[in-house]
């Protein structure tokens, strides 16, 4: 198992892109080796660009707006989709963001025109060969409860997760009380709990630099220990955000959703994700014009930048 470790990003220094945010400190527990590094590490030369796509796995449905929408309509509906997504290099190696929910729980919960994500990605030639890195943005049902079918499909991928986002849905109890349970997927987190001790889980504890090109940023709020993504595209920096917000209008409209684990900090958090691109260049995760209102690729697979 692989741990990093840094402050607490609140009391990180801010440069503009490429700010050192305290020492992290890589652990891998198996060959009892400590490395040490920098948190967001300023690239010695070019920086590698990267695309994003969208790969829609689910929806639409429709639920009122008010749910995506920090409680701002609830004599409304409107529809969202569910979405992992990929980031990939010049050279094809590819970082998966987010399992997506299981088939199971996908039928359990009825969503529309689900399709298992890793078939979705094939369409991308997303695979076992190009797969080495999957960050989860936080262990949602709908973000991590596919765990199961990743580890098959793609062997060599080790699991990122932020350690407060660990702790809290494998280890702490009230995870399993019902106002929280029903946002989990309980065996599903188990699983990522059971890889520690493994080549497989890398958990990341605070701000670090994922690849040269791509940062990791904790971002709490939604749940303990969401992390976003920062990535080095052809337009600039752009940022895989996941459910820091549902909708591009959360940006827009400097809100969330109606699942806020904790207000003060997600209010930081997104002041914080909205310092690190352009708003026209922050994805959230569940917004439907995902899947509308950019290039198709292929069946469900959009490309954002």
């Amino acid at each position: 198992m692989d741990v990093l470790n840094r402050r607490d990003f609140l009391k990180g220094s801010l440069k503009a892109g490429t700010a050192v945010l305290g020492m992290a400190i890589i652990a891998d527990m198996g060959s009892n080796t400590l490395f040490k590094g920098t948190g967001i590490v300023e690239a010695a030369g070019p920086i590698p660009e990267y695309e994003i796509y969208a790969c829609k796995y689910g929806g639409p449905i429709t639920r009122k707006v008010a749910i995506a929408l920090w409680n701002s309509g609830w004599d409304m509906d409107g529809q969202i989709n569910y979405y992992v997504w990929a980031i990939k290099a010049a050279n094809g190696e590819t970082i998966v963001v987010d399992t997506g929910a299981s088939p199971a729980l996908a039928a359990a919960r009825k969503i529309a025109d689900y399709e298992n994500p890793v078939d979705v990605l094939a369409r991308l030639d997303v695979n076992a060969d190009t797969v080495t890195k999957v960050v989860l943005t936080h262990m949602h049902w709908d973000h991590s409860g596919n765990i199961e079918a990743y580890l098959q499909a793609f062997p060599k991928a080790k699991i990122y997760v932020q350690k407060r986002e660990l702790e809290f849905c494998v280890k702490n109890p009230l995870c399993q009380r019902k106002p929280v349970a029903i946002l989990f997927d309980y065996p599903a987190n188990k699983m990522v709990g059971d890889l520690a001790g493994s080549d497989r889980l890398v958990i990341v504890d605070g701000d670090t630099t994922l690849v040269p090109g791509v940062d990791l940023f904790l971002a709490p709020g939604h749940t303990l220990g969401l992390q976003v993504l920062r990535v080095n595209t052809a337009k600039g920096p752009a940022v895989v955000g996941s459910d820091c917000a549902h909708l591009f209008r959360g940006y827009q409209e400097d809100t969330g959703s109606a699942f806020i684990m904790d207000m003060p900090a997600w209010i930081q958090s997104f002041d914080k994700v909205k310092s690190k691109a352009a708003i026209e260049l922050i994805f959230p995760g569940h917004d439907v014009l995902m899947a509308n209102n950019y290039p198709a690729v292929a069946e469900g697979v959009t490309r954002l930048v």
